[in-house]
């Protein structure tokens, strides 16, 4: 009753209920730092978690997905895989945050350097370009700039809670499975390999899907900048310049 009662006690997570704007900007999240600016922030001050991070939802939803997925495979005599589980729960989430950033990493930010180079041509001699093209260049830059500053952290902030989610649902079913387990599995599982998989293991998604889209994102971005590169200053000096860029790739592990 007491553990209830603290659930109940717990302010509602304004999240739940912020507008577009305000959660584009992150101002609901203002009244819990100016909380912490005139106090101490304790434990009745946090808010109740989303319905949607809460392990009994994520678990029963992840839960209902892997029993199709084994039974499926137990059909074709194969191994379920929990790569398909994440991509029916969350594939169309994963699937808007990697166009939310192509638009930021591929269009925007290619753009904005175009913009820029037509903004500095207006004011070479002999330019032909127009005051009114200049006007225009300008407010490429800027809006380029705007844009992806309001949609970068809202992309980081989501593709972060995905990972989050997954963690959580993963966690949620290995300790299911773990009071499923008959005796015999018990003497072959040890205490240390379910606290290392609860502690250690799932904590790769939190990291993985911060660079999920990165890894298709980041070579295809690379083809676009040389191809400009080739038009701009020709062939052997776009080369030399990608080698140099690509060379510090493995420099960066040391």
């Amino acid at each position: 009753m007491e553990s209830d009662k603290k659930k109940e006690d717990k302010p509602k997570n304004p999240r739940s209920i912020a507008n577009p704007l305000s959660a584009l900007t992150f101002s609901w999240t203002l009244p819990i730092f100016w909380k912490g600016y005139r106090h101490d922030l304790e434990v009745g001050d946090l808010f109740e978690p989303l319905k949607e991070h809460k392990s009994t939802y994520l678990g029963d939803k992840f839960e209902k997905v892997w029993n199709e997925e084994v039974k499926k495979c137990s059909r074709i005599k194969k191994d379920p895989s929990f790569l398909k589980v994440i991509i029916a729960v969350f594939g169309w989430e994963i699937l808007a945050y990697g166009i939310l950033l192509f638009v930021a990493e591929i269009i925007l930010r290619i753009a904005q350097p175009l913009f820029l180079g037509g903004l500095i041509d207006h004011f070479t001699p002999e330019s032909k370009v127009s005051k009114y093209e200049a006007y225009l260049y300008a407010t490429g830059i800027i809006l380029c700039s705007a844009i992806t500053v309001l949609s970068m952290h809202p992309y980081m902030m989501g593709i972060m809670h995905i990972g989050m989610k997954v963690r959580v649902a993963a966690c949620s079913l290995i300790y299911r499975k773990a009071l499923k387990l008959s005796k015999t599995a018990l003497g072959q599982t040890t205490v240390g390999q379910v606290v290392n998989l609860l502690s250690n293991d799932v904590n790769r998604f939190d990291i993985a899907f911060i660079f999920l889209h990165n890894l298709w994102i980041g070579p295809l971005q690379t083809c676009i900048v040389t191809y400009f590169l080739w038009q701009l200053i020709g062939g052997p000096a776009s080369i030399i310049g990608l080698f140099s860029l690509l060379i510090f790739i493995p420099l960066q592990g040391l």
